[in-house]
């Protein structure tokens, strides 16, 4: 069942967004996805919830993934001469662009407040409903769609304080692998080929 703006309905009422990759862009989108297969047509991905108003907050960003790999795609079809450097202005392009764009999906994330409570929500209904015995230091979010609830809370202040120290202890070392897919995205989107920078270049 098809909702709008990319939103569908599988077979079990549970909310996707798929969007339709044109056909020129097949061959790229693949390489830009890093996936196993020669062409992608469609980009799909699950929202875990039946409830369509909910659907509609978590597509958001889900389209804005689907927009930059499409841009990267786009990208890859562009021919541009190999570089070894990049220049300072060019630098600080891409680092403003990259603290802007995780700034808004923090921003996003903050304003909608669910992240994957609606996962955790139908995991912990249907554990109750089965009547299996379980334990969870969180309670069940109320869907306000404002702010974040403890849980999800709680799984940030965790992934930073495991994130933080091993970029710290990269940055320390130079070790720009650490960054190796945001790195390749990035030039991605500018259109830079970097020699050594990008595998695929």
């Amino acid at each position: 069942m098809r909702v709008g703006m990319g939103l569908i309905k599988n077979e079990h009422g549970v909310y996707h967004v798929r969007r339709k990759v044109p056909k020129h862009l097949e061959a790229a989108t693949a390489t830009a996805m890093d996936v196993p297969k020669d062409r992608v047509s469609w980009l799909k991905e699950t929202l875990g919830t039946k409830d369509e108003k909910q659907a509609r907050v978590l597509a958001k960003p889900v389209m804005m993934k689907f927009d930059r790999i499409l841009a990267q795609a786009e990208a890859l079809l562009v021919e541009h001469p190999v570089r070894t450097e990049l220049t300072e202005a060019e630098i600080k392009r891409i680092a403003d662009y990259f603290y802007a764009h995780e700034l808004g999906a923090d921003e996003g994330q903050r304003e909608a407040g669910i992240g994957s409570d609606p996962v955790f929500s139908s995991v912990h209904r249907q554990l109750t409903e089965a009547g299996i015995e379980f334990e969870t230091p969180f309670d069940v979010a109320e869907e306000n769609g404002s702010g974040l609830s403890d849980r999800m809370m709680h799984k940030i202040e965790e992934d930073v304080s495991i994130v933080l120290p091993a970029a710290k202890e990269a940055l320390a070392r130079g070790n720009v692998n650490f960054i190796r897919y945001e790195l390749n995205a990035l030039l991605q989107v500018f259109r830079i080929k970097i020699y050594g920078g990008n595998s695929r270049s």
